[in-house]
């Protein structure tokens, strides 16, 4: 049985384990590991490993939930000991950094803190070591169509619990040990200090230590539109890169060597400067998983080639997964795994049996081949994709491959010998990532490129796209490879529309509100969520992707309800990405939403036989802050959706009569003010007679919404109670007869780290 086989069973059984709801007890996983090691006696191999891998999963999975912070502690107040590990992060007056807990009294069983600090003029370095005094939470993450698994993420980096580090604490520095992510970081103060200007300081620090936090939010979006994301950042393909360098340095000093009478052999030597650079390379770049598949593959053929020995490269690929596997059994919950493993997997198979050609044609068809492998996952879960990436990839490759990184990773090389050095290579650098940004944007204009996509595919539209390039990339002779074209033909008349005439979906985005409403043809998105700093904000890593889940192009109306930065902190960032066509607010919000029209109460539209009804404020309304919220009315047949914003108990009671008015009350209320006691006051609820209300607040959040006599009040006229911190994403659905069906994305989508059992 060759070993690609055992391999891919052993790693499929590790990743599967991503998938499940919940891991099963200690004397179940005994008997799976008793029964593989049955099947390899009995030499079923395949099924023996494949249970080895679960076991090893389940295993992994306990241990990783074991040394979490119990539910009950969030949140808690800890004094701790620890030292800063990766490189911290500075976004305006905060500092994200993690801690490798070395002594605490009350929270033994932690291993990692994810920590921010706020307000400190304190420049942490790697290694350091710290007293500090915070407040904990159990990891925990939003969780929405098509959104990125926080949670997951966490517990594949080993984060015991997050917080904060608490203002009234007497931290102390209490001495440091050395590591090699403080050589990152203070490689990452030497580009920055010898840059011309942030965008190739940002570049520089991604192509020489893997630190894409410095990199312009703007600049990455171009990047993305233009498909140079994986080449401007340290991936695999740089890895590769300089294992080759690596290899032609060696060889050729071997053959120096041979004027001063040392005898080398130049294959040897040039293989063990490859593996040498490429391992230097992979823990300067904090051993990424596109950079671990990369070095495990480029290990393997060069520890062969020592040992004379030959290795294919399908060997390579398995034993890169399995690896992979090992060191991060939830990598199969990453796009990123899909992307890295997926076009390795799609070249290998491809390229054999590809024609012939020149170097420049098979390169071209490389690039092509890669592009069309990348649709598969990135159609899958709803990415934009680069349409120009295999053009502009094919000047780019080369450009960066063998002329900017060699100069990256020779200032990398110098720093400990020569800063002087070290800066002429990275001002060499610098220079052409000057040449090449602006190269790019000459040759493709940014008005070329849409901010937003001009088109996107859901449900059966996108599986048949999966279908139809799934069936182009088989390799010729194979029957019904050309069903492709009638595939694609189909997709022409599929419809592109909501499958509901009305939805409505409340999202998660923590403490704060975002809701998307769609009729069949038209989408309004109510609120846009918080932004934290410059590096997120809900409107651009929460609705935006939901959108594309949904396969939604264009948003029809953007209402912002007023100013509070849990409404409308995300608004800038999905303007970025979803231009609206028009937009209201009840206040003016930031700098892209200023041409917003004023809502105003009595102002109505309909959209495929759904009516939208604003009720307040009044035109010469002079409410501001909570009480300036947009309130808006949707109904459908008897069907009534009310999203009032954050008002307060003032204007509930201007809106009573209005609700009173209403033959069967409110079907799905979103509540006021989160469910805070200045709001949902006795005579609203009454009046609102809600069948369904939803609260969208953070978990355990020290607000304290939803106020617990607010909930009793709901419960009081026997509302169905929702709350995004306990469901995540909450979605209504009216059917052509008008029922409704609710679902939510944590019952949908259930993973074994969500599950209470674990906690």
């Amino acid at each position: 049985m060759r070993p690609i086989h055992v391999s891919f069973s052993f790693a499929v059984g590790i990743l599967g384990v991503a998938y499940w709801p919940a891991l099963p007890s200690g004397y179940v996983l005994a008997g799976l590991f008793l029964t593989g090691v049955a099947c390899l006696l009995w030499q079923q191999r395949l099924v023996g490993w494949l249970l080895f891998g679960i076991c090893y999963g389940c295993g992994w999975g306990h241990y990783s939930l074991s040394h979490q912070l119990p539910d009950a502690l969030t949140p808690s107040d800890h004094v701790v000991v620890g030292k800063v590990v990766g490189l911290p992060q500075r976004d305006g007056d905060r500092v994200r950094f993690n801690l490798k807990l070395l002594e605490s009294k009350t929270a033994t069983q932690l291993k990692q803190l994810r920590l921010s600090w706020y307000r400190t003029n304190q420049e942490l370095e790697p290694g350091q070591i710290w007293q500090l005094e915070v407040r904990l939470r159990r990891p925990r993450g939003s969780v929405n169509p098509g959104g990125f698994d926080y949670q997951a993420w966490l517990l594949g980096q080993g984060v015991s619990a997050t917080g904060y580090v608490l203002d009234r604490s007497e931290s102390k520095l209490l001495g440091s040990q050395p590591a090699v992510d403080h050589w990152r970081y203070q490689l990452r103060h030497s580009i920055t200090a010898s840059a011309t200007s942030a965008e190739t300081a940002g570049l520089i620090s991604a192509l020489t230590i893997g630190d894409r936090s410095l990199i312009p939010t703007s600049l990455w979006q171009r990047l993305s539109q233009l498909g140079l994301v994986h080449l401007l950042v340290v991936s695999g393909l740089h890895i590769g890169f300089v294992a080759a360098i690596g290899f032609g340095l060696g060889a050729a000093a071997s053959r120096i060597g041979l004027f001063f009478g040392i005898a080398l052999n130049s294959c040897y030597a040039g293989a063990l400067t490859a593996l040498l650079a490429a391992v230097v390379y992979a823990a300067m770049a904090g051993f990424s998983l596109p950079t671990q598949r990369a070095l495990v593959m480029s290990a393997a053929v060069l520890m062969a080639l020592l040992a004379n020995r030959y290795i294919s490269m399908s060997t390579c690929f398995g034993l890169a997964l399995a690896v992979v596997a090992l060191l991060d059994p939830l990598a199969a919950s990453s796009v990123g795994f899909w992307l890295s493993f997926g076009a390795v997997a799609g070249l290998l198979w491809l390229l054999p049996t590809a024609p012939r050609d020149s170097r420049w044609r098979q390169l071209l068809r490389v690039q092509w081949l890669v592009f069309l492998l990348m649709l598969l996952p990135l159609v899958f879960w709803q990415l934009p994709v680069a349409w120009l990436a295999p053009v502009v990839n094919a000047l780019a490759i080369p450009w960066v491959g063998f002329l900017i990184l060699p100069c990256c990773f020779a200032g990398m090389i110098a720093a400990p010998l020569s800063s002087s050095l070290a800066d002429f290579f990275w001002s060499i650098a610098d220079w052409q990532l000057q040449l090449f940004l602006t190269t790019t944007q000459s040759v493709v204009p940014p008005g070329w490129l849409p901010a937003h996509p001009s088109w996107a595919l859901s449900g059966a539209a996108g599986w048949l796209m999966v279908a139809a390039v799934g069936l182009f990339l088989l390799p010729r002779g194979i029957p019904g490879r050309y069903l492709f074209l009638p595939l694609l033909l189909t997709l022409v008349w599929l419809p592109g529309t909501n499958p509901y005439p009305l939805s409505l979906t409340v999202l998660d985005v923590g403490q704060g509100l975002a809701a998307v409403v769609r009729t069949e043809n038209h989408t309004l998105i109510y609120d846009t969520g918080p932004a934290y700093g410059e590096q997120f904000d809900a409107g651009s890593a929460v609705v935006a992707p939901f959108l594309r889940k949904q396969g939604i192009a264009r948003v029809d109306r953007l209402v912002v309800s007023h100013d509070d930065n849990d409404h409308a902190g995300g608004s800038e960032g999905l303007v970025a990405l979803f231009p609206p066509q028009d937009w209201l607010a009840g206040e003016p919000v930031g700098e892209r939403t200023s041409a917003a029209k004023k809502c105003v109460a009595g102002e109505s539209w309909h959209w495929d036989g759904i009516e939208f009804r604003f009720i307040h404020p009044g035109e010469r309304s002079m409410e501001s802050g909570n009480n300036s919220s947009c309130v808006l009315l949707v109904s459908y047949r008897d069907q009534v959706i009310l999203l009032p914003g954050d008002i307060e108990t003032a204007v509930e009671n201007k809106l009573r009569g209005e609700l009173s008015d209403l033959p069967a009350g409110v079907s799905v209320l979103v509540a006021p003010h989160h469910g805070s006691k200045t709001s949902s006051s006795s005579a609203f609820v009454s009046a609102a007679k809600a069948r369904h209300v939803v609260f969208s607040a953070g978990y355990r959040h020290h607000f304290g919404h939803p106020n617990p006599e607010v909930v009793a009040r709901y419960r009081t006229v026997m509302a169905q109670v929702w709350n995004t911190a306990e469901q995540g994403a909450i979605q209504f659905d009216w059917d052509h007869r008008g029922t409704l069906h609710v679902s939510t994305a944590r019952g949908d989508r259930r993973r074994y780290w969500y599950s209470r059992r674990q906690e």
